[in-house]
């Protein structure tokens, strides 16, 4: 009775068509064969009027295949999802971002700038003060640009610089 309750469409459509009264064991599970189909196939056309399907193929031969997996795995994507988000970005004109642990570092290297950078102008200066804080400020810009630098091109040392200052 406790699997009637679960699958209760299947159960009202082999008490409609009477095999669970008069058939067999082996007619039965026909009969669950043939429902299981008949409902994949409405599932599978409703799910289609939300959500349409598209197949796309892949030459092996000129290396089509090739790209577009290797261009997946440096996104961290399924190949799959890959395609989905790169067709959506050629038709917003975006960028797909190709490591988005970089992108983040690089927005919270800026963050941090921006923080300490209101934190040295908020103070109250004195007139001759206003060269030592531009001064001051210069540098945690060219800092800045120095870490951006190290982010695009040496990522496994940013995360290796990263854990440090973790640590400590």
């Amino acid at each position: 009775m406790n699997k009637r309750r679960h699958s209760k469409g299947m159960w009202e459509y082999l008490d409609s068509i009477g095999v669970l009264e008069k058939g067999s064991d082996i007619e039965i599970k026909a009969a669950k064969a043939l429902y299981r189909k008949k409902y994949l196939l409405a599932f599978k056309r409703k799910q289609r009027s939300s959500k349409p399907e598209y197949n796309v193929n892949f030459s092996k031969e000129n290396g089509e295949h090739d790209r577009i997996l290797k261009a997946a795995g440096r996104h961290k994507m399924t190949v799959t999802a890959f395609v989905r988000s790169a067709a959506l970005a050629y038709i917003d004109n975006t960028f797909l971002v190709p490591n988005r642990e970089q992108v983040a570092r690089l927005e919270q290297i800026l963050s941090n700038c921006l923080n300490e950078i209101k934190a040295i102008a908020g103070t109250k200066e004195r007139f001759w003060e206003r060269e030592q804080r531009l001064e001051r400020i210069e540098k945690r810009i060219e800092r800045m640009e120095a870490q951006i630098h190290e982010v695009f091109t040496n990522p496994s040392l940013v995360s290796r610089h990263d854990s440090q200052n973790q640590i400590s």
